[in-house]
């Protein structure tokens, strides 16, 4: 009979903080902002992974448990690659920096954005991998030395 009660007075009390919060939303901008900007990084990680699945609208029709855990573990790898390459961008970007304050906005400009962005990657169609093509290139060591002062 004792747990009736603690349940109850946890849902009230639950109820409670949820009408605080909702209040708080309300009247405080920041906390709008700041929720919806976490909510259009989650909304566009989630257009990113269907961007990913070309050809397939996010269902995994293979036979096998196993398949559908390869078709998985695939989308991931392809994911982390593309967010791998947009973070060494960045990084070189950064280290392009000539100024520290052209450096400050650069990384005020990042920290608003996600990584999560694939419109410059070719996900379907012809790949050329000749020498002839441009490609970026990357100062690893300058890089590296970003994380290090």
């Amino acid at each position: 009979m004792t747990q009736r009660w603690l349940y109850k007075a946890l849902k009230e009390l639950g109820k409670l903080y949820k009408t605080i919060y909702i209040l708080r939303y309300i009247s405080e901008e920041d906390l709008r902002k700041s929720v919806e900007s976490v909510l259009s990084k989650v909304e566009n990680a989630n257009h990113f992974a269907k961007a990913v699945m070309l050809g397939n609208p996010q269902e995994f029709n293979w036979s096998t448990h196993y398949d559908q855990l390869t078709a998985e573990g695939c989308k991931r790898l392809i994911i982390n690659a593309i967010n791998y390459y947009n973070l060494l961008l960045l990084s070189q970007q950064i280290c392009n920096c000539k100024t520290a304050e052209q450096k400050e906005e650069l990384m005020r400009m990042i920290s608003r954005t996600s990584t999560h962005t694939w419109h410059h990657i070719n996900l379907h169609g012809e790949f050329d991998f000749s020498e002839q093509q441009s490609t970026p290139t990357f100062d690893m060591e300058a890089i590296l030395n970003l994380f290090k002062g």
